[in-house]
């Protein structure tokens, strides 16, 4: 089953309350978060091209204490891609490699800060882009790399997958990178790429470090 960003997010409702009977309150907020982007330099460097960036608004129900707190958070979603041949696929070129930032806002609660990504699988972060790639099977973690990412070092995993390409409803062998969620500011921030494995693509690994060390947030 396809999942929308707005199901995935809202999801996290689920990971991130603890609810206990007998309220004793009830809380309502907004948090919004800030739009992290790659800079236009590391786009003109990697050749991808901005496809959106928009906002993903969700409510989610955080508790502790027995008291309830409903908070609509708006989340911010930036996709990139660039048109690959997939020629050895019987293909013409497609916008098959994508890269993805999702930033959401640190939700803190009674002393305690629940991050909405950050129990997510890697078949749930890989939902996040799902209008390009969906069906994701077969993956296979094939190692990780340290990252600087808005000037902290985390982890960028790297995995094989197979996945359908839903522009051309074929499914094919991929590589999956996702990043550790970066607490920056008010937010977390995590990063999501996908490409196919084919002859001559294992550059774009260079291409998507170079756009995830380039992010910009909250200026």
């Amino acid at each position: 089953m396809t999942v929308s960003r707005r199901q995935l997010l809202a999801a996290g409702a689920a990971a991130g309350t603890a609810l206990t009977a007998g309220c004793t309150g009830f809380l309502s907020d907004t948090l919004s978060s800030t739009r992290a982007t790659v800079s236009q330099a590391a786009l003109d460097e990697t050749g991808y091209d901005e496809h959106t960036v928009e906002t993903v608004v969700i409510e989610r129900t955080v508790g502790r204490f027995g008291i309830e707190r409903t908070i609509e958070v708006e989340n911010w979603y930036a996709e990139y891609d660039r048109a690959v041949s997939l020629d050895a696929l019987g293909l013409s070129r497609v916008q098959g490699a994508v890269v993805a930032v999702l930033t959401t806002p640190q939700i803190s609660f009674l002393g305690k800060t629940f991050n909405p990504v950050g129990e997510y699988s890697t078949d749930e972060l890989v939902a996040l882009i799902q209008d390009r790639y969906d069906q994701l099977e077969n993956v296979r973690s094939v190692g990780e790399s340290s990252i600087s990412i808005l000037g902290t070092e985390t982890t960028l995993a790297r995995y094989e997958a197979n996945a359908r390409l839903t522009s051309a409803g074929t499914s094919l062998d991929v590589y999956l990178q996702l990043s550790e969620p970066v607490a920056h500011g008010e937010d977390f921030v995590i990063c999501v790429a996908v490409y196919p494995q084919v002859v001559g693509l294992e550059t774009e690994s260079e291409s998507v470090r170079t756009m995830l060390s380039s992010l910009e947030h909250g200026d």
